[in-house]
């Protein structure tokens, strides 16, 4: 048994995760108590539509993209929606991922076969790249691009490669790798709520706001 190995994967199954886990949900804690705290102005007006319902439909039309723009952008939107639901599937349909859920909340559901979640993780993976390559490519995208974007892919990247490399064992000390793997989800988890990866919690709140105030002047979002 490699020891060091093995102690490096004891510390990230406990006190790693468990400092991980700290950060993770007192940052999104911190940032979501930050955006309401920020407040607006009381719209003085008369209502003219229902700012509720627009705000929690537009929660979920503005995930389907405006007509036209993915033939504007056939890589970004293509990519991005590939991306989200193959790192969605990859973690929420790993059989040793929902067994965590179950030891932690009593809580489980049926797992994906190992050929959709070892497909999910590759279009992902891919999905990255490509992403990636329209940043450096793209003259607009890339003047636009800082190093937090860069972080971001290279962040939510580690988690799905380490994990393809550790379930199959394709080289390297099992333990290690599996040690590799959670610190990579850990650093992921540190970041969240710090970079651009908030939006996949924050997004429901602006959503929420940019509809409801064109509900209430009785416009459509």
């Amino acid at each position: 048994m490699n020891n060091q190995a093995f102690d490096l994967l004891m510390w990230a199954r406990g006190p790693g995760f468990d400092a991980a886990l700290v950060i993770f949900l007192g940052g999104i804690v911190l940032r979501i108590v930050e955006i309401l705290i920020l407040g607006r102005k009381k719209d003085l007006a008369p209502a003219k539509g229902n700012a509720v319902a627009q705000g929690l439909k537009t929660i979920f039309s503005r995930s389907v993209p405006p007509e036209g723009l993915v033939q504007f952008a056939p890589t970004t939107y293509l990519a991005g929606y590939i991306f989200h639901l193959g790192f969605f599937i990859a973690f929420l349909f790993f059989a040793p991922h929902i067994a965590l859920f179950t030891d932690a909340f009593g809580i489980s559901w049926p797992n994906a076969g190992r050929v959709i979640i070892e497909s999910a993780t590759a279009l992902a993976v891919l999905a990255i790249v490509a992403l990636l390559y329209t940043r450096l490519t793209d003259p607009v995208r890339r003047a636009l691009t800082t190093y937090d974007d860069y972080l971001v892919l290279l962040l939510s990247a580690l988690p799905l490669i380490t994990g393809y490399v550790a379930v199959n064992k394709l080289f390297g000390d099992p333990q290690m790798m599996l040690a590799i793997h959670i610190l990579s989800v850990e650093a992921l988890m540190i970041a969240f709520p710090f970079t651009k990866l908030m939006h996949a919690v924050s997004f429901v709140l602006a959503r929420y706001y940019n509809g409801a105030i064109q509900g209430r002047k009785g416009a459509e979002t």
